[in-house]
């Protein structure tokens, strides 16, 4: 069950089947294989492709649909940026006859989400926790059938991948003659996901990675870097500003036509500027983070450019996140600067109104009342008190699913089903899920950093030692960390430290591996 207009939305502004579009003379589309889609030009003595998969069995499917429209092999793979640069070894049969193009950042990103501790984050210590709401964002706990079903394929976790390093990376500006085919690249303005943006003259054509289908994502609920809407904004704008005749994107649809082309990107870059401009207004009007949820008014011409749709993140989650980054938590509300704990608060709220029964009864009512987002306020009080309670879990779910329901953005129906199916017993979602023994074992220095905020302050309070970690594996690599009376200081070349080690302990990377999985 869905709110009707995301499926409609979705089906004008998505690959949602295995498609290939001829979209100019020697340039295809290839969507549906994957999250992103892929961009095939022909060029001389072979093709250039523009973004190769998540995994390597996407890429091979990919390669079959590429095998369909030319017999030419692959001789060159340009990266939109480190999230679909999985599968480029499966596209090709010998990779070092391969030119492959990526933003000056692209191998250290892939390379750090490849030994980090979890989901990419801006602090890679909380990575497991980022990956339990990264698996919620896209559906995985989720059904296969049914009213509650995923809307979209689940993420998949653990599958092969195929990635090959850039081997030519490149600056804003720069431009290339590739193939016979002349192509200039743009890296100035990038997101967090450092985004390379590629303009092809000869074929009037843009590939991107700034134009989505549906609101970009200033904020998205599974957390993350801050996405400044300026640098989206004007990445959008250098694409403008070159006036091309066919939109080629990693995640939307093939645009094709100037006019319309010109019409759909500004209408999208426009919303991005609305919505920013409208919450710095709203911050000066003296709203609070509350207040601002809802201060963004997006006109109709806008709400008719398909991809401005609220299909994957929704407008009203963007204003706080922008309040917090320029302001900070502290809205000017000053009875919010000393404020008991949640489950204080409920315990005394919910005895000031009356006690357990008459806010369940309210919280019922609300939910007949079709008042889903106060039913859920009220019963949340209860549930602080009495988690375990069944008949306020069935109640919460039974909120939280009717508004998964009627909400037309993919996260916030991925999180509101998935609480509700937890609530109900139906499935499990952890706190956090760690990285894999091997993951670990790539990189044991990065775990024993990691390792710091793992300790309990108040245990070590009285405790000053400097305990030496030797990895007989890896050539007898040696850290450390020194737990300073309930600090942990992370020393990368024990041998240059003010002091010397107290302790060392010589093992591989495996036993550490599964010393930090406990």
């Amino acid at each position: 069950i869905v709110n009707a207009e995301a499926l409609q939305a979705s089906s004008r502004i998505l690959y949602l089947e295995p498609t290939t579009e001829k979209v100019a003379d020697g340039v295809w589309c290839i969507g549906g294989y994957s999250l992103a889609n892929t961009t095939v030009i022909e060029g001389d003595d072979g093709l250039i492709v523009y973004d190769t998969g998540d995994t390597r069995e996407e890429a091979e499917h990919i390669r079959e649909a590429i095998a369909k429209i030319s017999k030419k092999p692959i001789k060159v793979i340009i990266y939109s940026h480190s999230h679909y640069a999985m599968g480029a070894g499966a596209l090709v049969d010998n990779p070092d006859d391969v030119l492959i193009i990526g933003h000056p950042k692209l191998n250290e990103t892939v390379a750090n989400i490849l030994k980090g501790g979890g989901a990419p984050s801006a602090i890679p210590e909380v990575g497991p926790i980022m990956t339990s709401r990264v698996l919620v964002q896209f559906n995985n706990f989720m059904p296969t059938n049914g009213p509650d079903a995923a809307l979209s394929g689940k993420l998949e976790v653990g599958k092969p991948i195929a990635f090959l390093p850039a081997n030519k990376t490149v600056q804003d500006g720069e431009e290339l003659d590739v193939l016979g085919i002349k192509l200039k690249f743009f890296t100035e303005y990038t997101s967090d996901d450092y985004n390379l943006t590629v303009w092809v003259p000869s074929k009037g054509l843009v590939m991107n990675n700034f134009f989505w289908p549906g609101t970009p994502n200033i904020y998205t609920l599974r957390g993350g870097v801050y996405r400044d809407p300026l640098i989206w904004r004007n990445g959008l704008r250098v694409i403008r500003d070159l006036q091309p005749e066919i939109l080629c994107s990693t995640h939307a649809r093939v645009i094709v036509g100037k006019d319309e082309v010109m019409r759909r990107l500004t209408g999208y870059m426009d919303q991005i500027s609305l919505t920013y401009d409208q919450t710095l207004r709203g911050i000066l009007g003296g709203l609070t983070l509350g207040d601002l949820r809802n201060v963004v008014y997006i006109p109709p011409h806008l709400r008719e450019i398909p991809e401005n749709a609220q299909t994957y993140g929704e407008t009203m989650h963007f204003p706080e996140a922008i309040y917090q980054y320029v302001i900070g938590w502290f809205d000017g509300d000053v009875t919010k600067l000393f404020r008991v704990p949640p489950s204080e608060e409920a315990d005394r709220l919910v005895a000031m109104m009356g006690g357990k029964e008459k806010v369940v009864a309210a919280a019922k009512a609300a939910l007949d009342a079709k008042e889903f987002a106060w039913g859920a306020q009220l019963i949340q009080y209860v549930y602080l008190l009495t988690p375990k309670d069944p008949d306020v879990r069935q109640l919460k779910a039974d909120l939280l699913r009717q508004m998964s329901y009627r909400t037309t953005g993919s996260i916030a129906r991925a999180f509101l089903l998935s609480e509700a199916l937890a609530l109900e017993g139906k499935v499990s979602i952890p706190r956090l899920v760690p990285p894999s023994a091997e993951v670990i074992s790539q990189s044991p220095e990065a775990f024993v950093d990691f390792f710091r905020v793992r300790i309990d302050p108040k245990k070590a309070q009285d405790t000053d030692r400097v305990v030496e970690f030797v990895f007989t594996d890896k050539g007898n690599q040696a850290v450390a960390l020194h737990v300073r009376r309930g600090v942990v200081e992370y020393i990368p070349v024990p041998a240059d430290y003010y002091r010397k080690s107290d302790a060392i302990l010589q093992l591989d990377s495996a036993t550490w591996a599964a010393l930090y999985l406990s």
